[in-house]
């Protein structure tokens, strides 16, 4: 019998008995312990499977997403290059137009210029031989002279509006518009027109160019006018943030000046054609015109990076506004 079995038969039977039941009461505690201990082992088993499985989701949809994006980027890319190689074509057919415009009219000046000579002389030399039949010929070919002239100089205009030596200074459209209407004073007499002129903003640009572009737009809100009805224009102007760049370091202002008139208006169905070249709505009996102005309005417009458009509805009138760089 060993030491500790010796002491426990010395014991009393009580205290062998305590000491028993308290070994067991820890060896339960013990169990009690271990078993708490497996199950949280267990939940925290569950909760790490649990973040796995939301982990694999979570990884399917990143790849997912960037799968989507790199397509969409392919696609952004293939985009981009085919509006390069669309905006390259446009350039070189954009020049090449331009030339053969310049050309063109250079060249149909010469024979216009002996046709206007040839009218001249036959009036001066046999008007006196012809009937009232002749003269009436004679004038008609000398009104198509003059509007093929007409037409031959918006070429030209519209051809040389790209023109690389153009030169931006400070202009101010206040004084400018007034410069304008004292041109149409003659005009604005025999039509009794009212024109009202608000404060407007100097903005850069090239002086022959934002005289022809409004110059163009004024004579439109004058010729336009309801029949037996003066014409009423307001010439407004403001300045507005550039869109384009808002929430950026260079963020710019833009000149947005408005011409509005209560003339006959325009179909609602023409409202994206008026701006192509020799687009005319009336017959040339009714409204005087080649169709080229509002075309040089919105070449001169895009030249400096701006914009043109119109509100229109028939028998209500006119807005044209045109949004420019200050």
């Amino acid at each position: 019998m060993n030491q500790f079995s010796r002491r426990m038969a010395e014991l009393p039977q009580s205290e062998s008995e305590e000491s028993n039941t308290i070994q067991c009461a820890e060896l339960k505690e013990g169990n009690r312990s271990l078993v708490q201990a497996g199950v949280q082992e267990e939940e925290t088993i569950s909760q790490l499977t649990e973040s796995i499985r939301e982990l694999e989701a979570r990884n399917l949809e990143i790849s997912a997403c960037r799968d989507q994006a790199l397509t969409e980027l392919q696609a952004l890319n293939q985009t981009e290059s085919t509006l390069r190689q669309k905006t390259e074509e446009w350039a070189r057919s954009n020049e090449a137009l331009e030339q053969f415009a310049s050309l063109a009219a250079h060249d149909l000046q010469e024979p216009l210029h002996s046709i206007q000579v040839f009218i001249d002389l036959l009036r001066v030399k046999q008007g006196s031989g012809l009937n009232e039949q002749g003269h009436h010929y004679l004038d008609r070919v000398t009104l198509a002279a003059s509007r093929m002239q007409q037409l031959i100089e918006g070429l030209l205009l519209y051809s040389r509006i790209n023109a690389p030596d153009s030169q931006c200074v400070p202009l101010s459209l206040e004084r400018m518009v007034h410069d304008i209407l004292s041109d149409f004073e003659s005009k604005v007499e025999e039509l009794q027109a009212e024109i009202q002129v608000e404060e407007l903003p100097v903005i850069q640009g090239d002086a022959v160019l934002m005289r022809q572009l409004f110059q163009n737009l004024i004579g439109n809100a004058l010729k336009f006018h309801k029949v037996g009805v003066a014409p009423v224009i307001r010439i407004s102007g403001m300045m507005i943030q550039d869109r384009r760049q808002i929430g950026t370091k260079n963020s710019k202002k833009l000149c947005q000046i408005s011409i509005e008139d209560r003339g006959i208006g325009i179909p609602s169905e023409f409202l994206d054609k008026i701006f192509g070249m020799f687009k005319r709505l009336h017959r040339k009996d009714e409204y005087e015109g080649t169709g080229i102005g509002l075309a040089v309005c919105k070449r001169i417009a895009d030249q400096y990076g701006g914009a043109i458009s119109v509100q229109s509805a028939l028998g209500e009138g006119s807005i044209f506004t045109v949004t420019l760089p200050a």
